[in-house]
């Protein structure tokens, strides 16, 4: 219904909340909260189908004693990319933006696309809170995001070069399937097609078709980053489970940076 949100959100706030209470990044505090979220969501009827196999397989292995180094998925899906936000808004340094984003990958999703995924995410969040211009975003992020793919790097590059394309033909071009590989250099495109207009870039993620709510989940994150709740149509919030402490967290969490 309108006002509920995914997966995306939920895992998003999980990462959030380990952040916040253990004042920085505690690998193994978040992987025992995204078990524990992860086993409530699969025995959810209404939930489960919302977990992707990535994220099902580590929880598995999480809640059955696996340590987090070895329980992350090698599928090469968007799951920590989707939720990594919030690392970037904890820290103003970006070295420790960029390995704690990865670090954050391992416990479920385990694929070096994905880790490069992350941290392209993270990296281009913290740019946008500092309000950096959108070509030395999309430099310092694939510069970084090369370290752990340089094939994810390329295409996010690519996604940039063809902003000003039509959508059909990039969205067919990149693809937007829920792997990594697709989401975010489609969640870049949006975000730099409408650099200074967010509401147009998350309606276009949101229309992009396939992984939808990933694409948008990664482009609002990062037009939220760069222009603040603030730019949001307030008719978009009305109605949104858990509006205030969702954003109280946003709040809290920049605060810390």
């Amino acid at each position: 219904r309108p006002g509920d949100y995914t997966d995306d959100t939920e895992q998003m706030l999980v990462l959030a909340g380990s952040l916040f209470e253990n004042n920085g990044f505690d690998v193994t505090d978040f992987s025992q909260r995204i078990a524990k979220w992860g086993k409530d969501a699969i025995n959810d009827p209404n939930r489960k189908s919302l977990v992707g196999p990535a994220s099902a397989l580590a929880i598995e292995r999480l809640n059955s004693g696996v340590s987090w180094k070895e329980s992350g998925s090698d599928i090469p899906s968007c799951g920590s990319s989707m939720r990594v936000a919030p690392v970037g808004l904890f820290s103003d340094d970006l070295d420790d933006v960029e390995s704690n984003a990865a670090l954050s990958s391992i416990p479920t999703h385990n694929s070096k696309t994905s880790i490069a995924g992350a941290v392209a995410v993270a990296i281009a969040v913290r740019c946008a809170i500092d309000e950096k211009e959108c070509v030395d975003i999309i430099s310092e992020t694939c510069a970084r995001t090369s370290k752990y793919d340089a094939g994810l790097a390329e295409k996010i590059k690519l996604s940039f070069e063809l902003r000003n394309n039509d959508p059909d033909e990039v969205f067919s071009r990149l693809g937007t399937s829920y792997l990594v590989f697709d989401t975010v250099p489609c969640a870049f495109y949006c975000f730099t097609r409408h650099f200074e207009n967010p509401e147009r870039a998350i309606i276009e993620a949101v229309n992009a078709g396939g992984d939808t709510d990933s694409i948008a989940c990664i482009t609002g994150a990062l037009c939220g980053a760069l222009h603040g709740s603030e730019s949001f149509p307030e008719r978009w919030s009305e109605g949104l489970d858990n509006k205030e402490i969702i954003r109280d967290i946003g709040k809290a969490l920049q605060k810390k940076s």
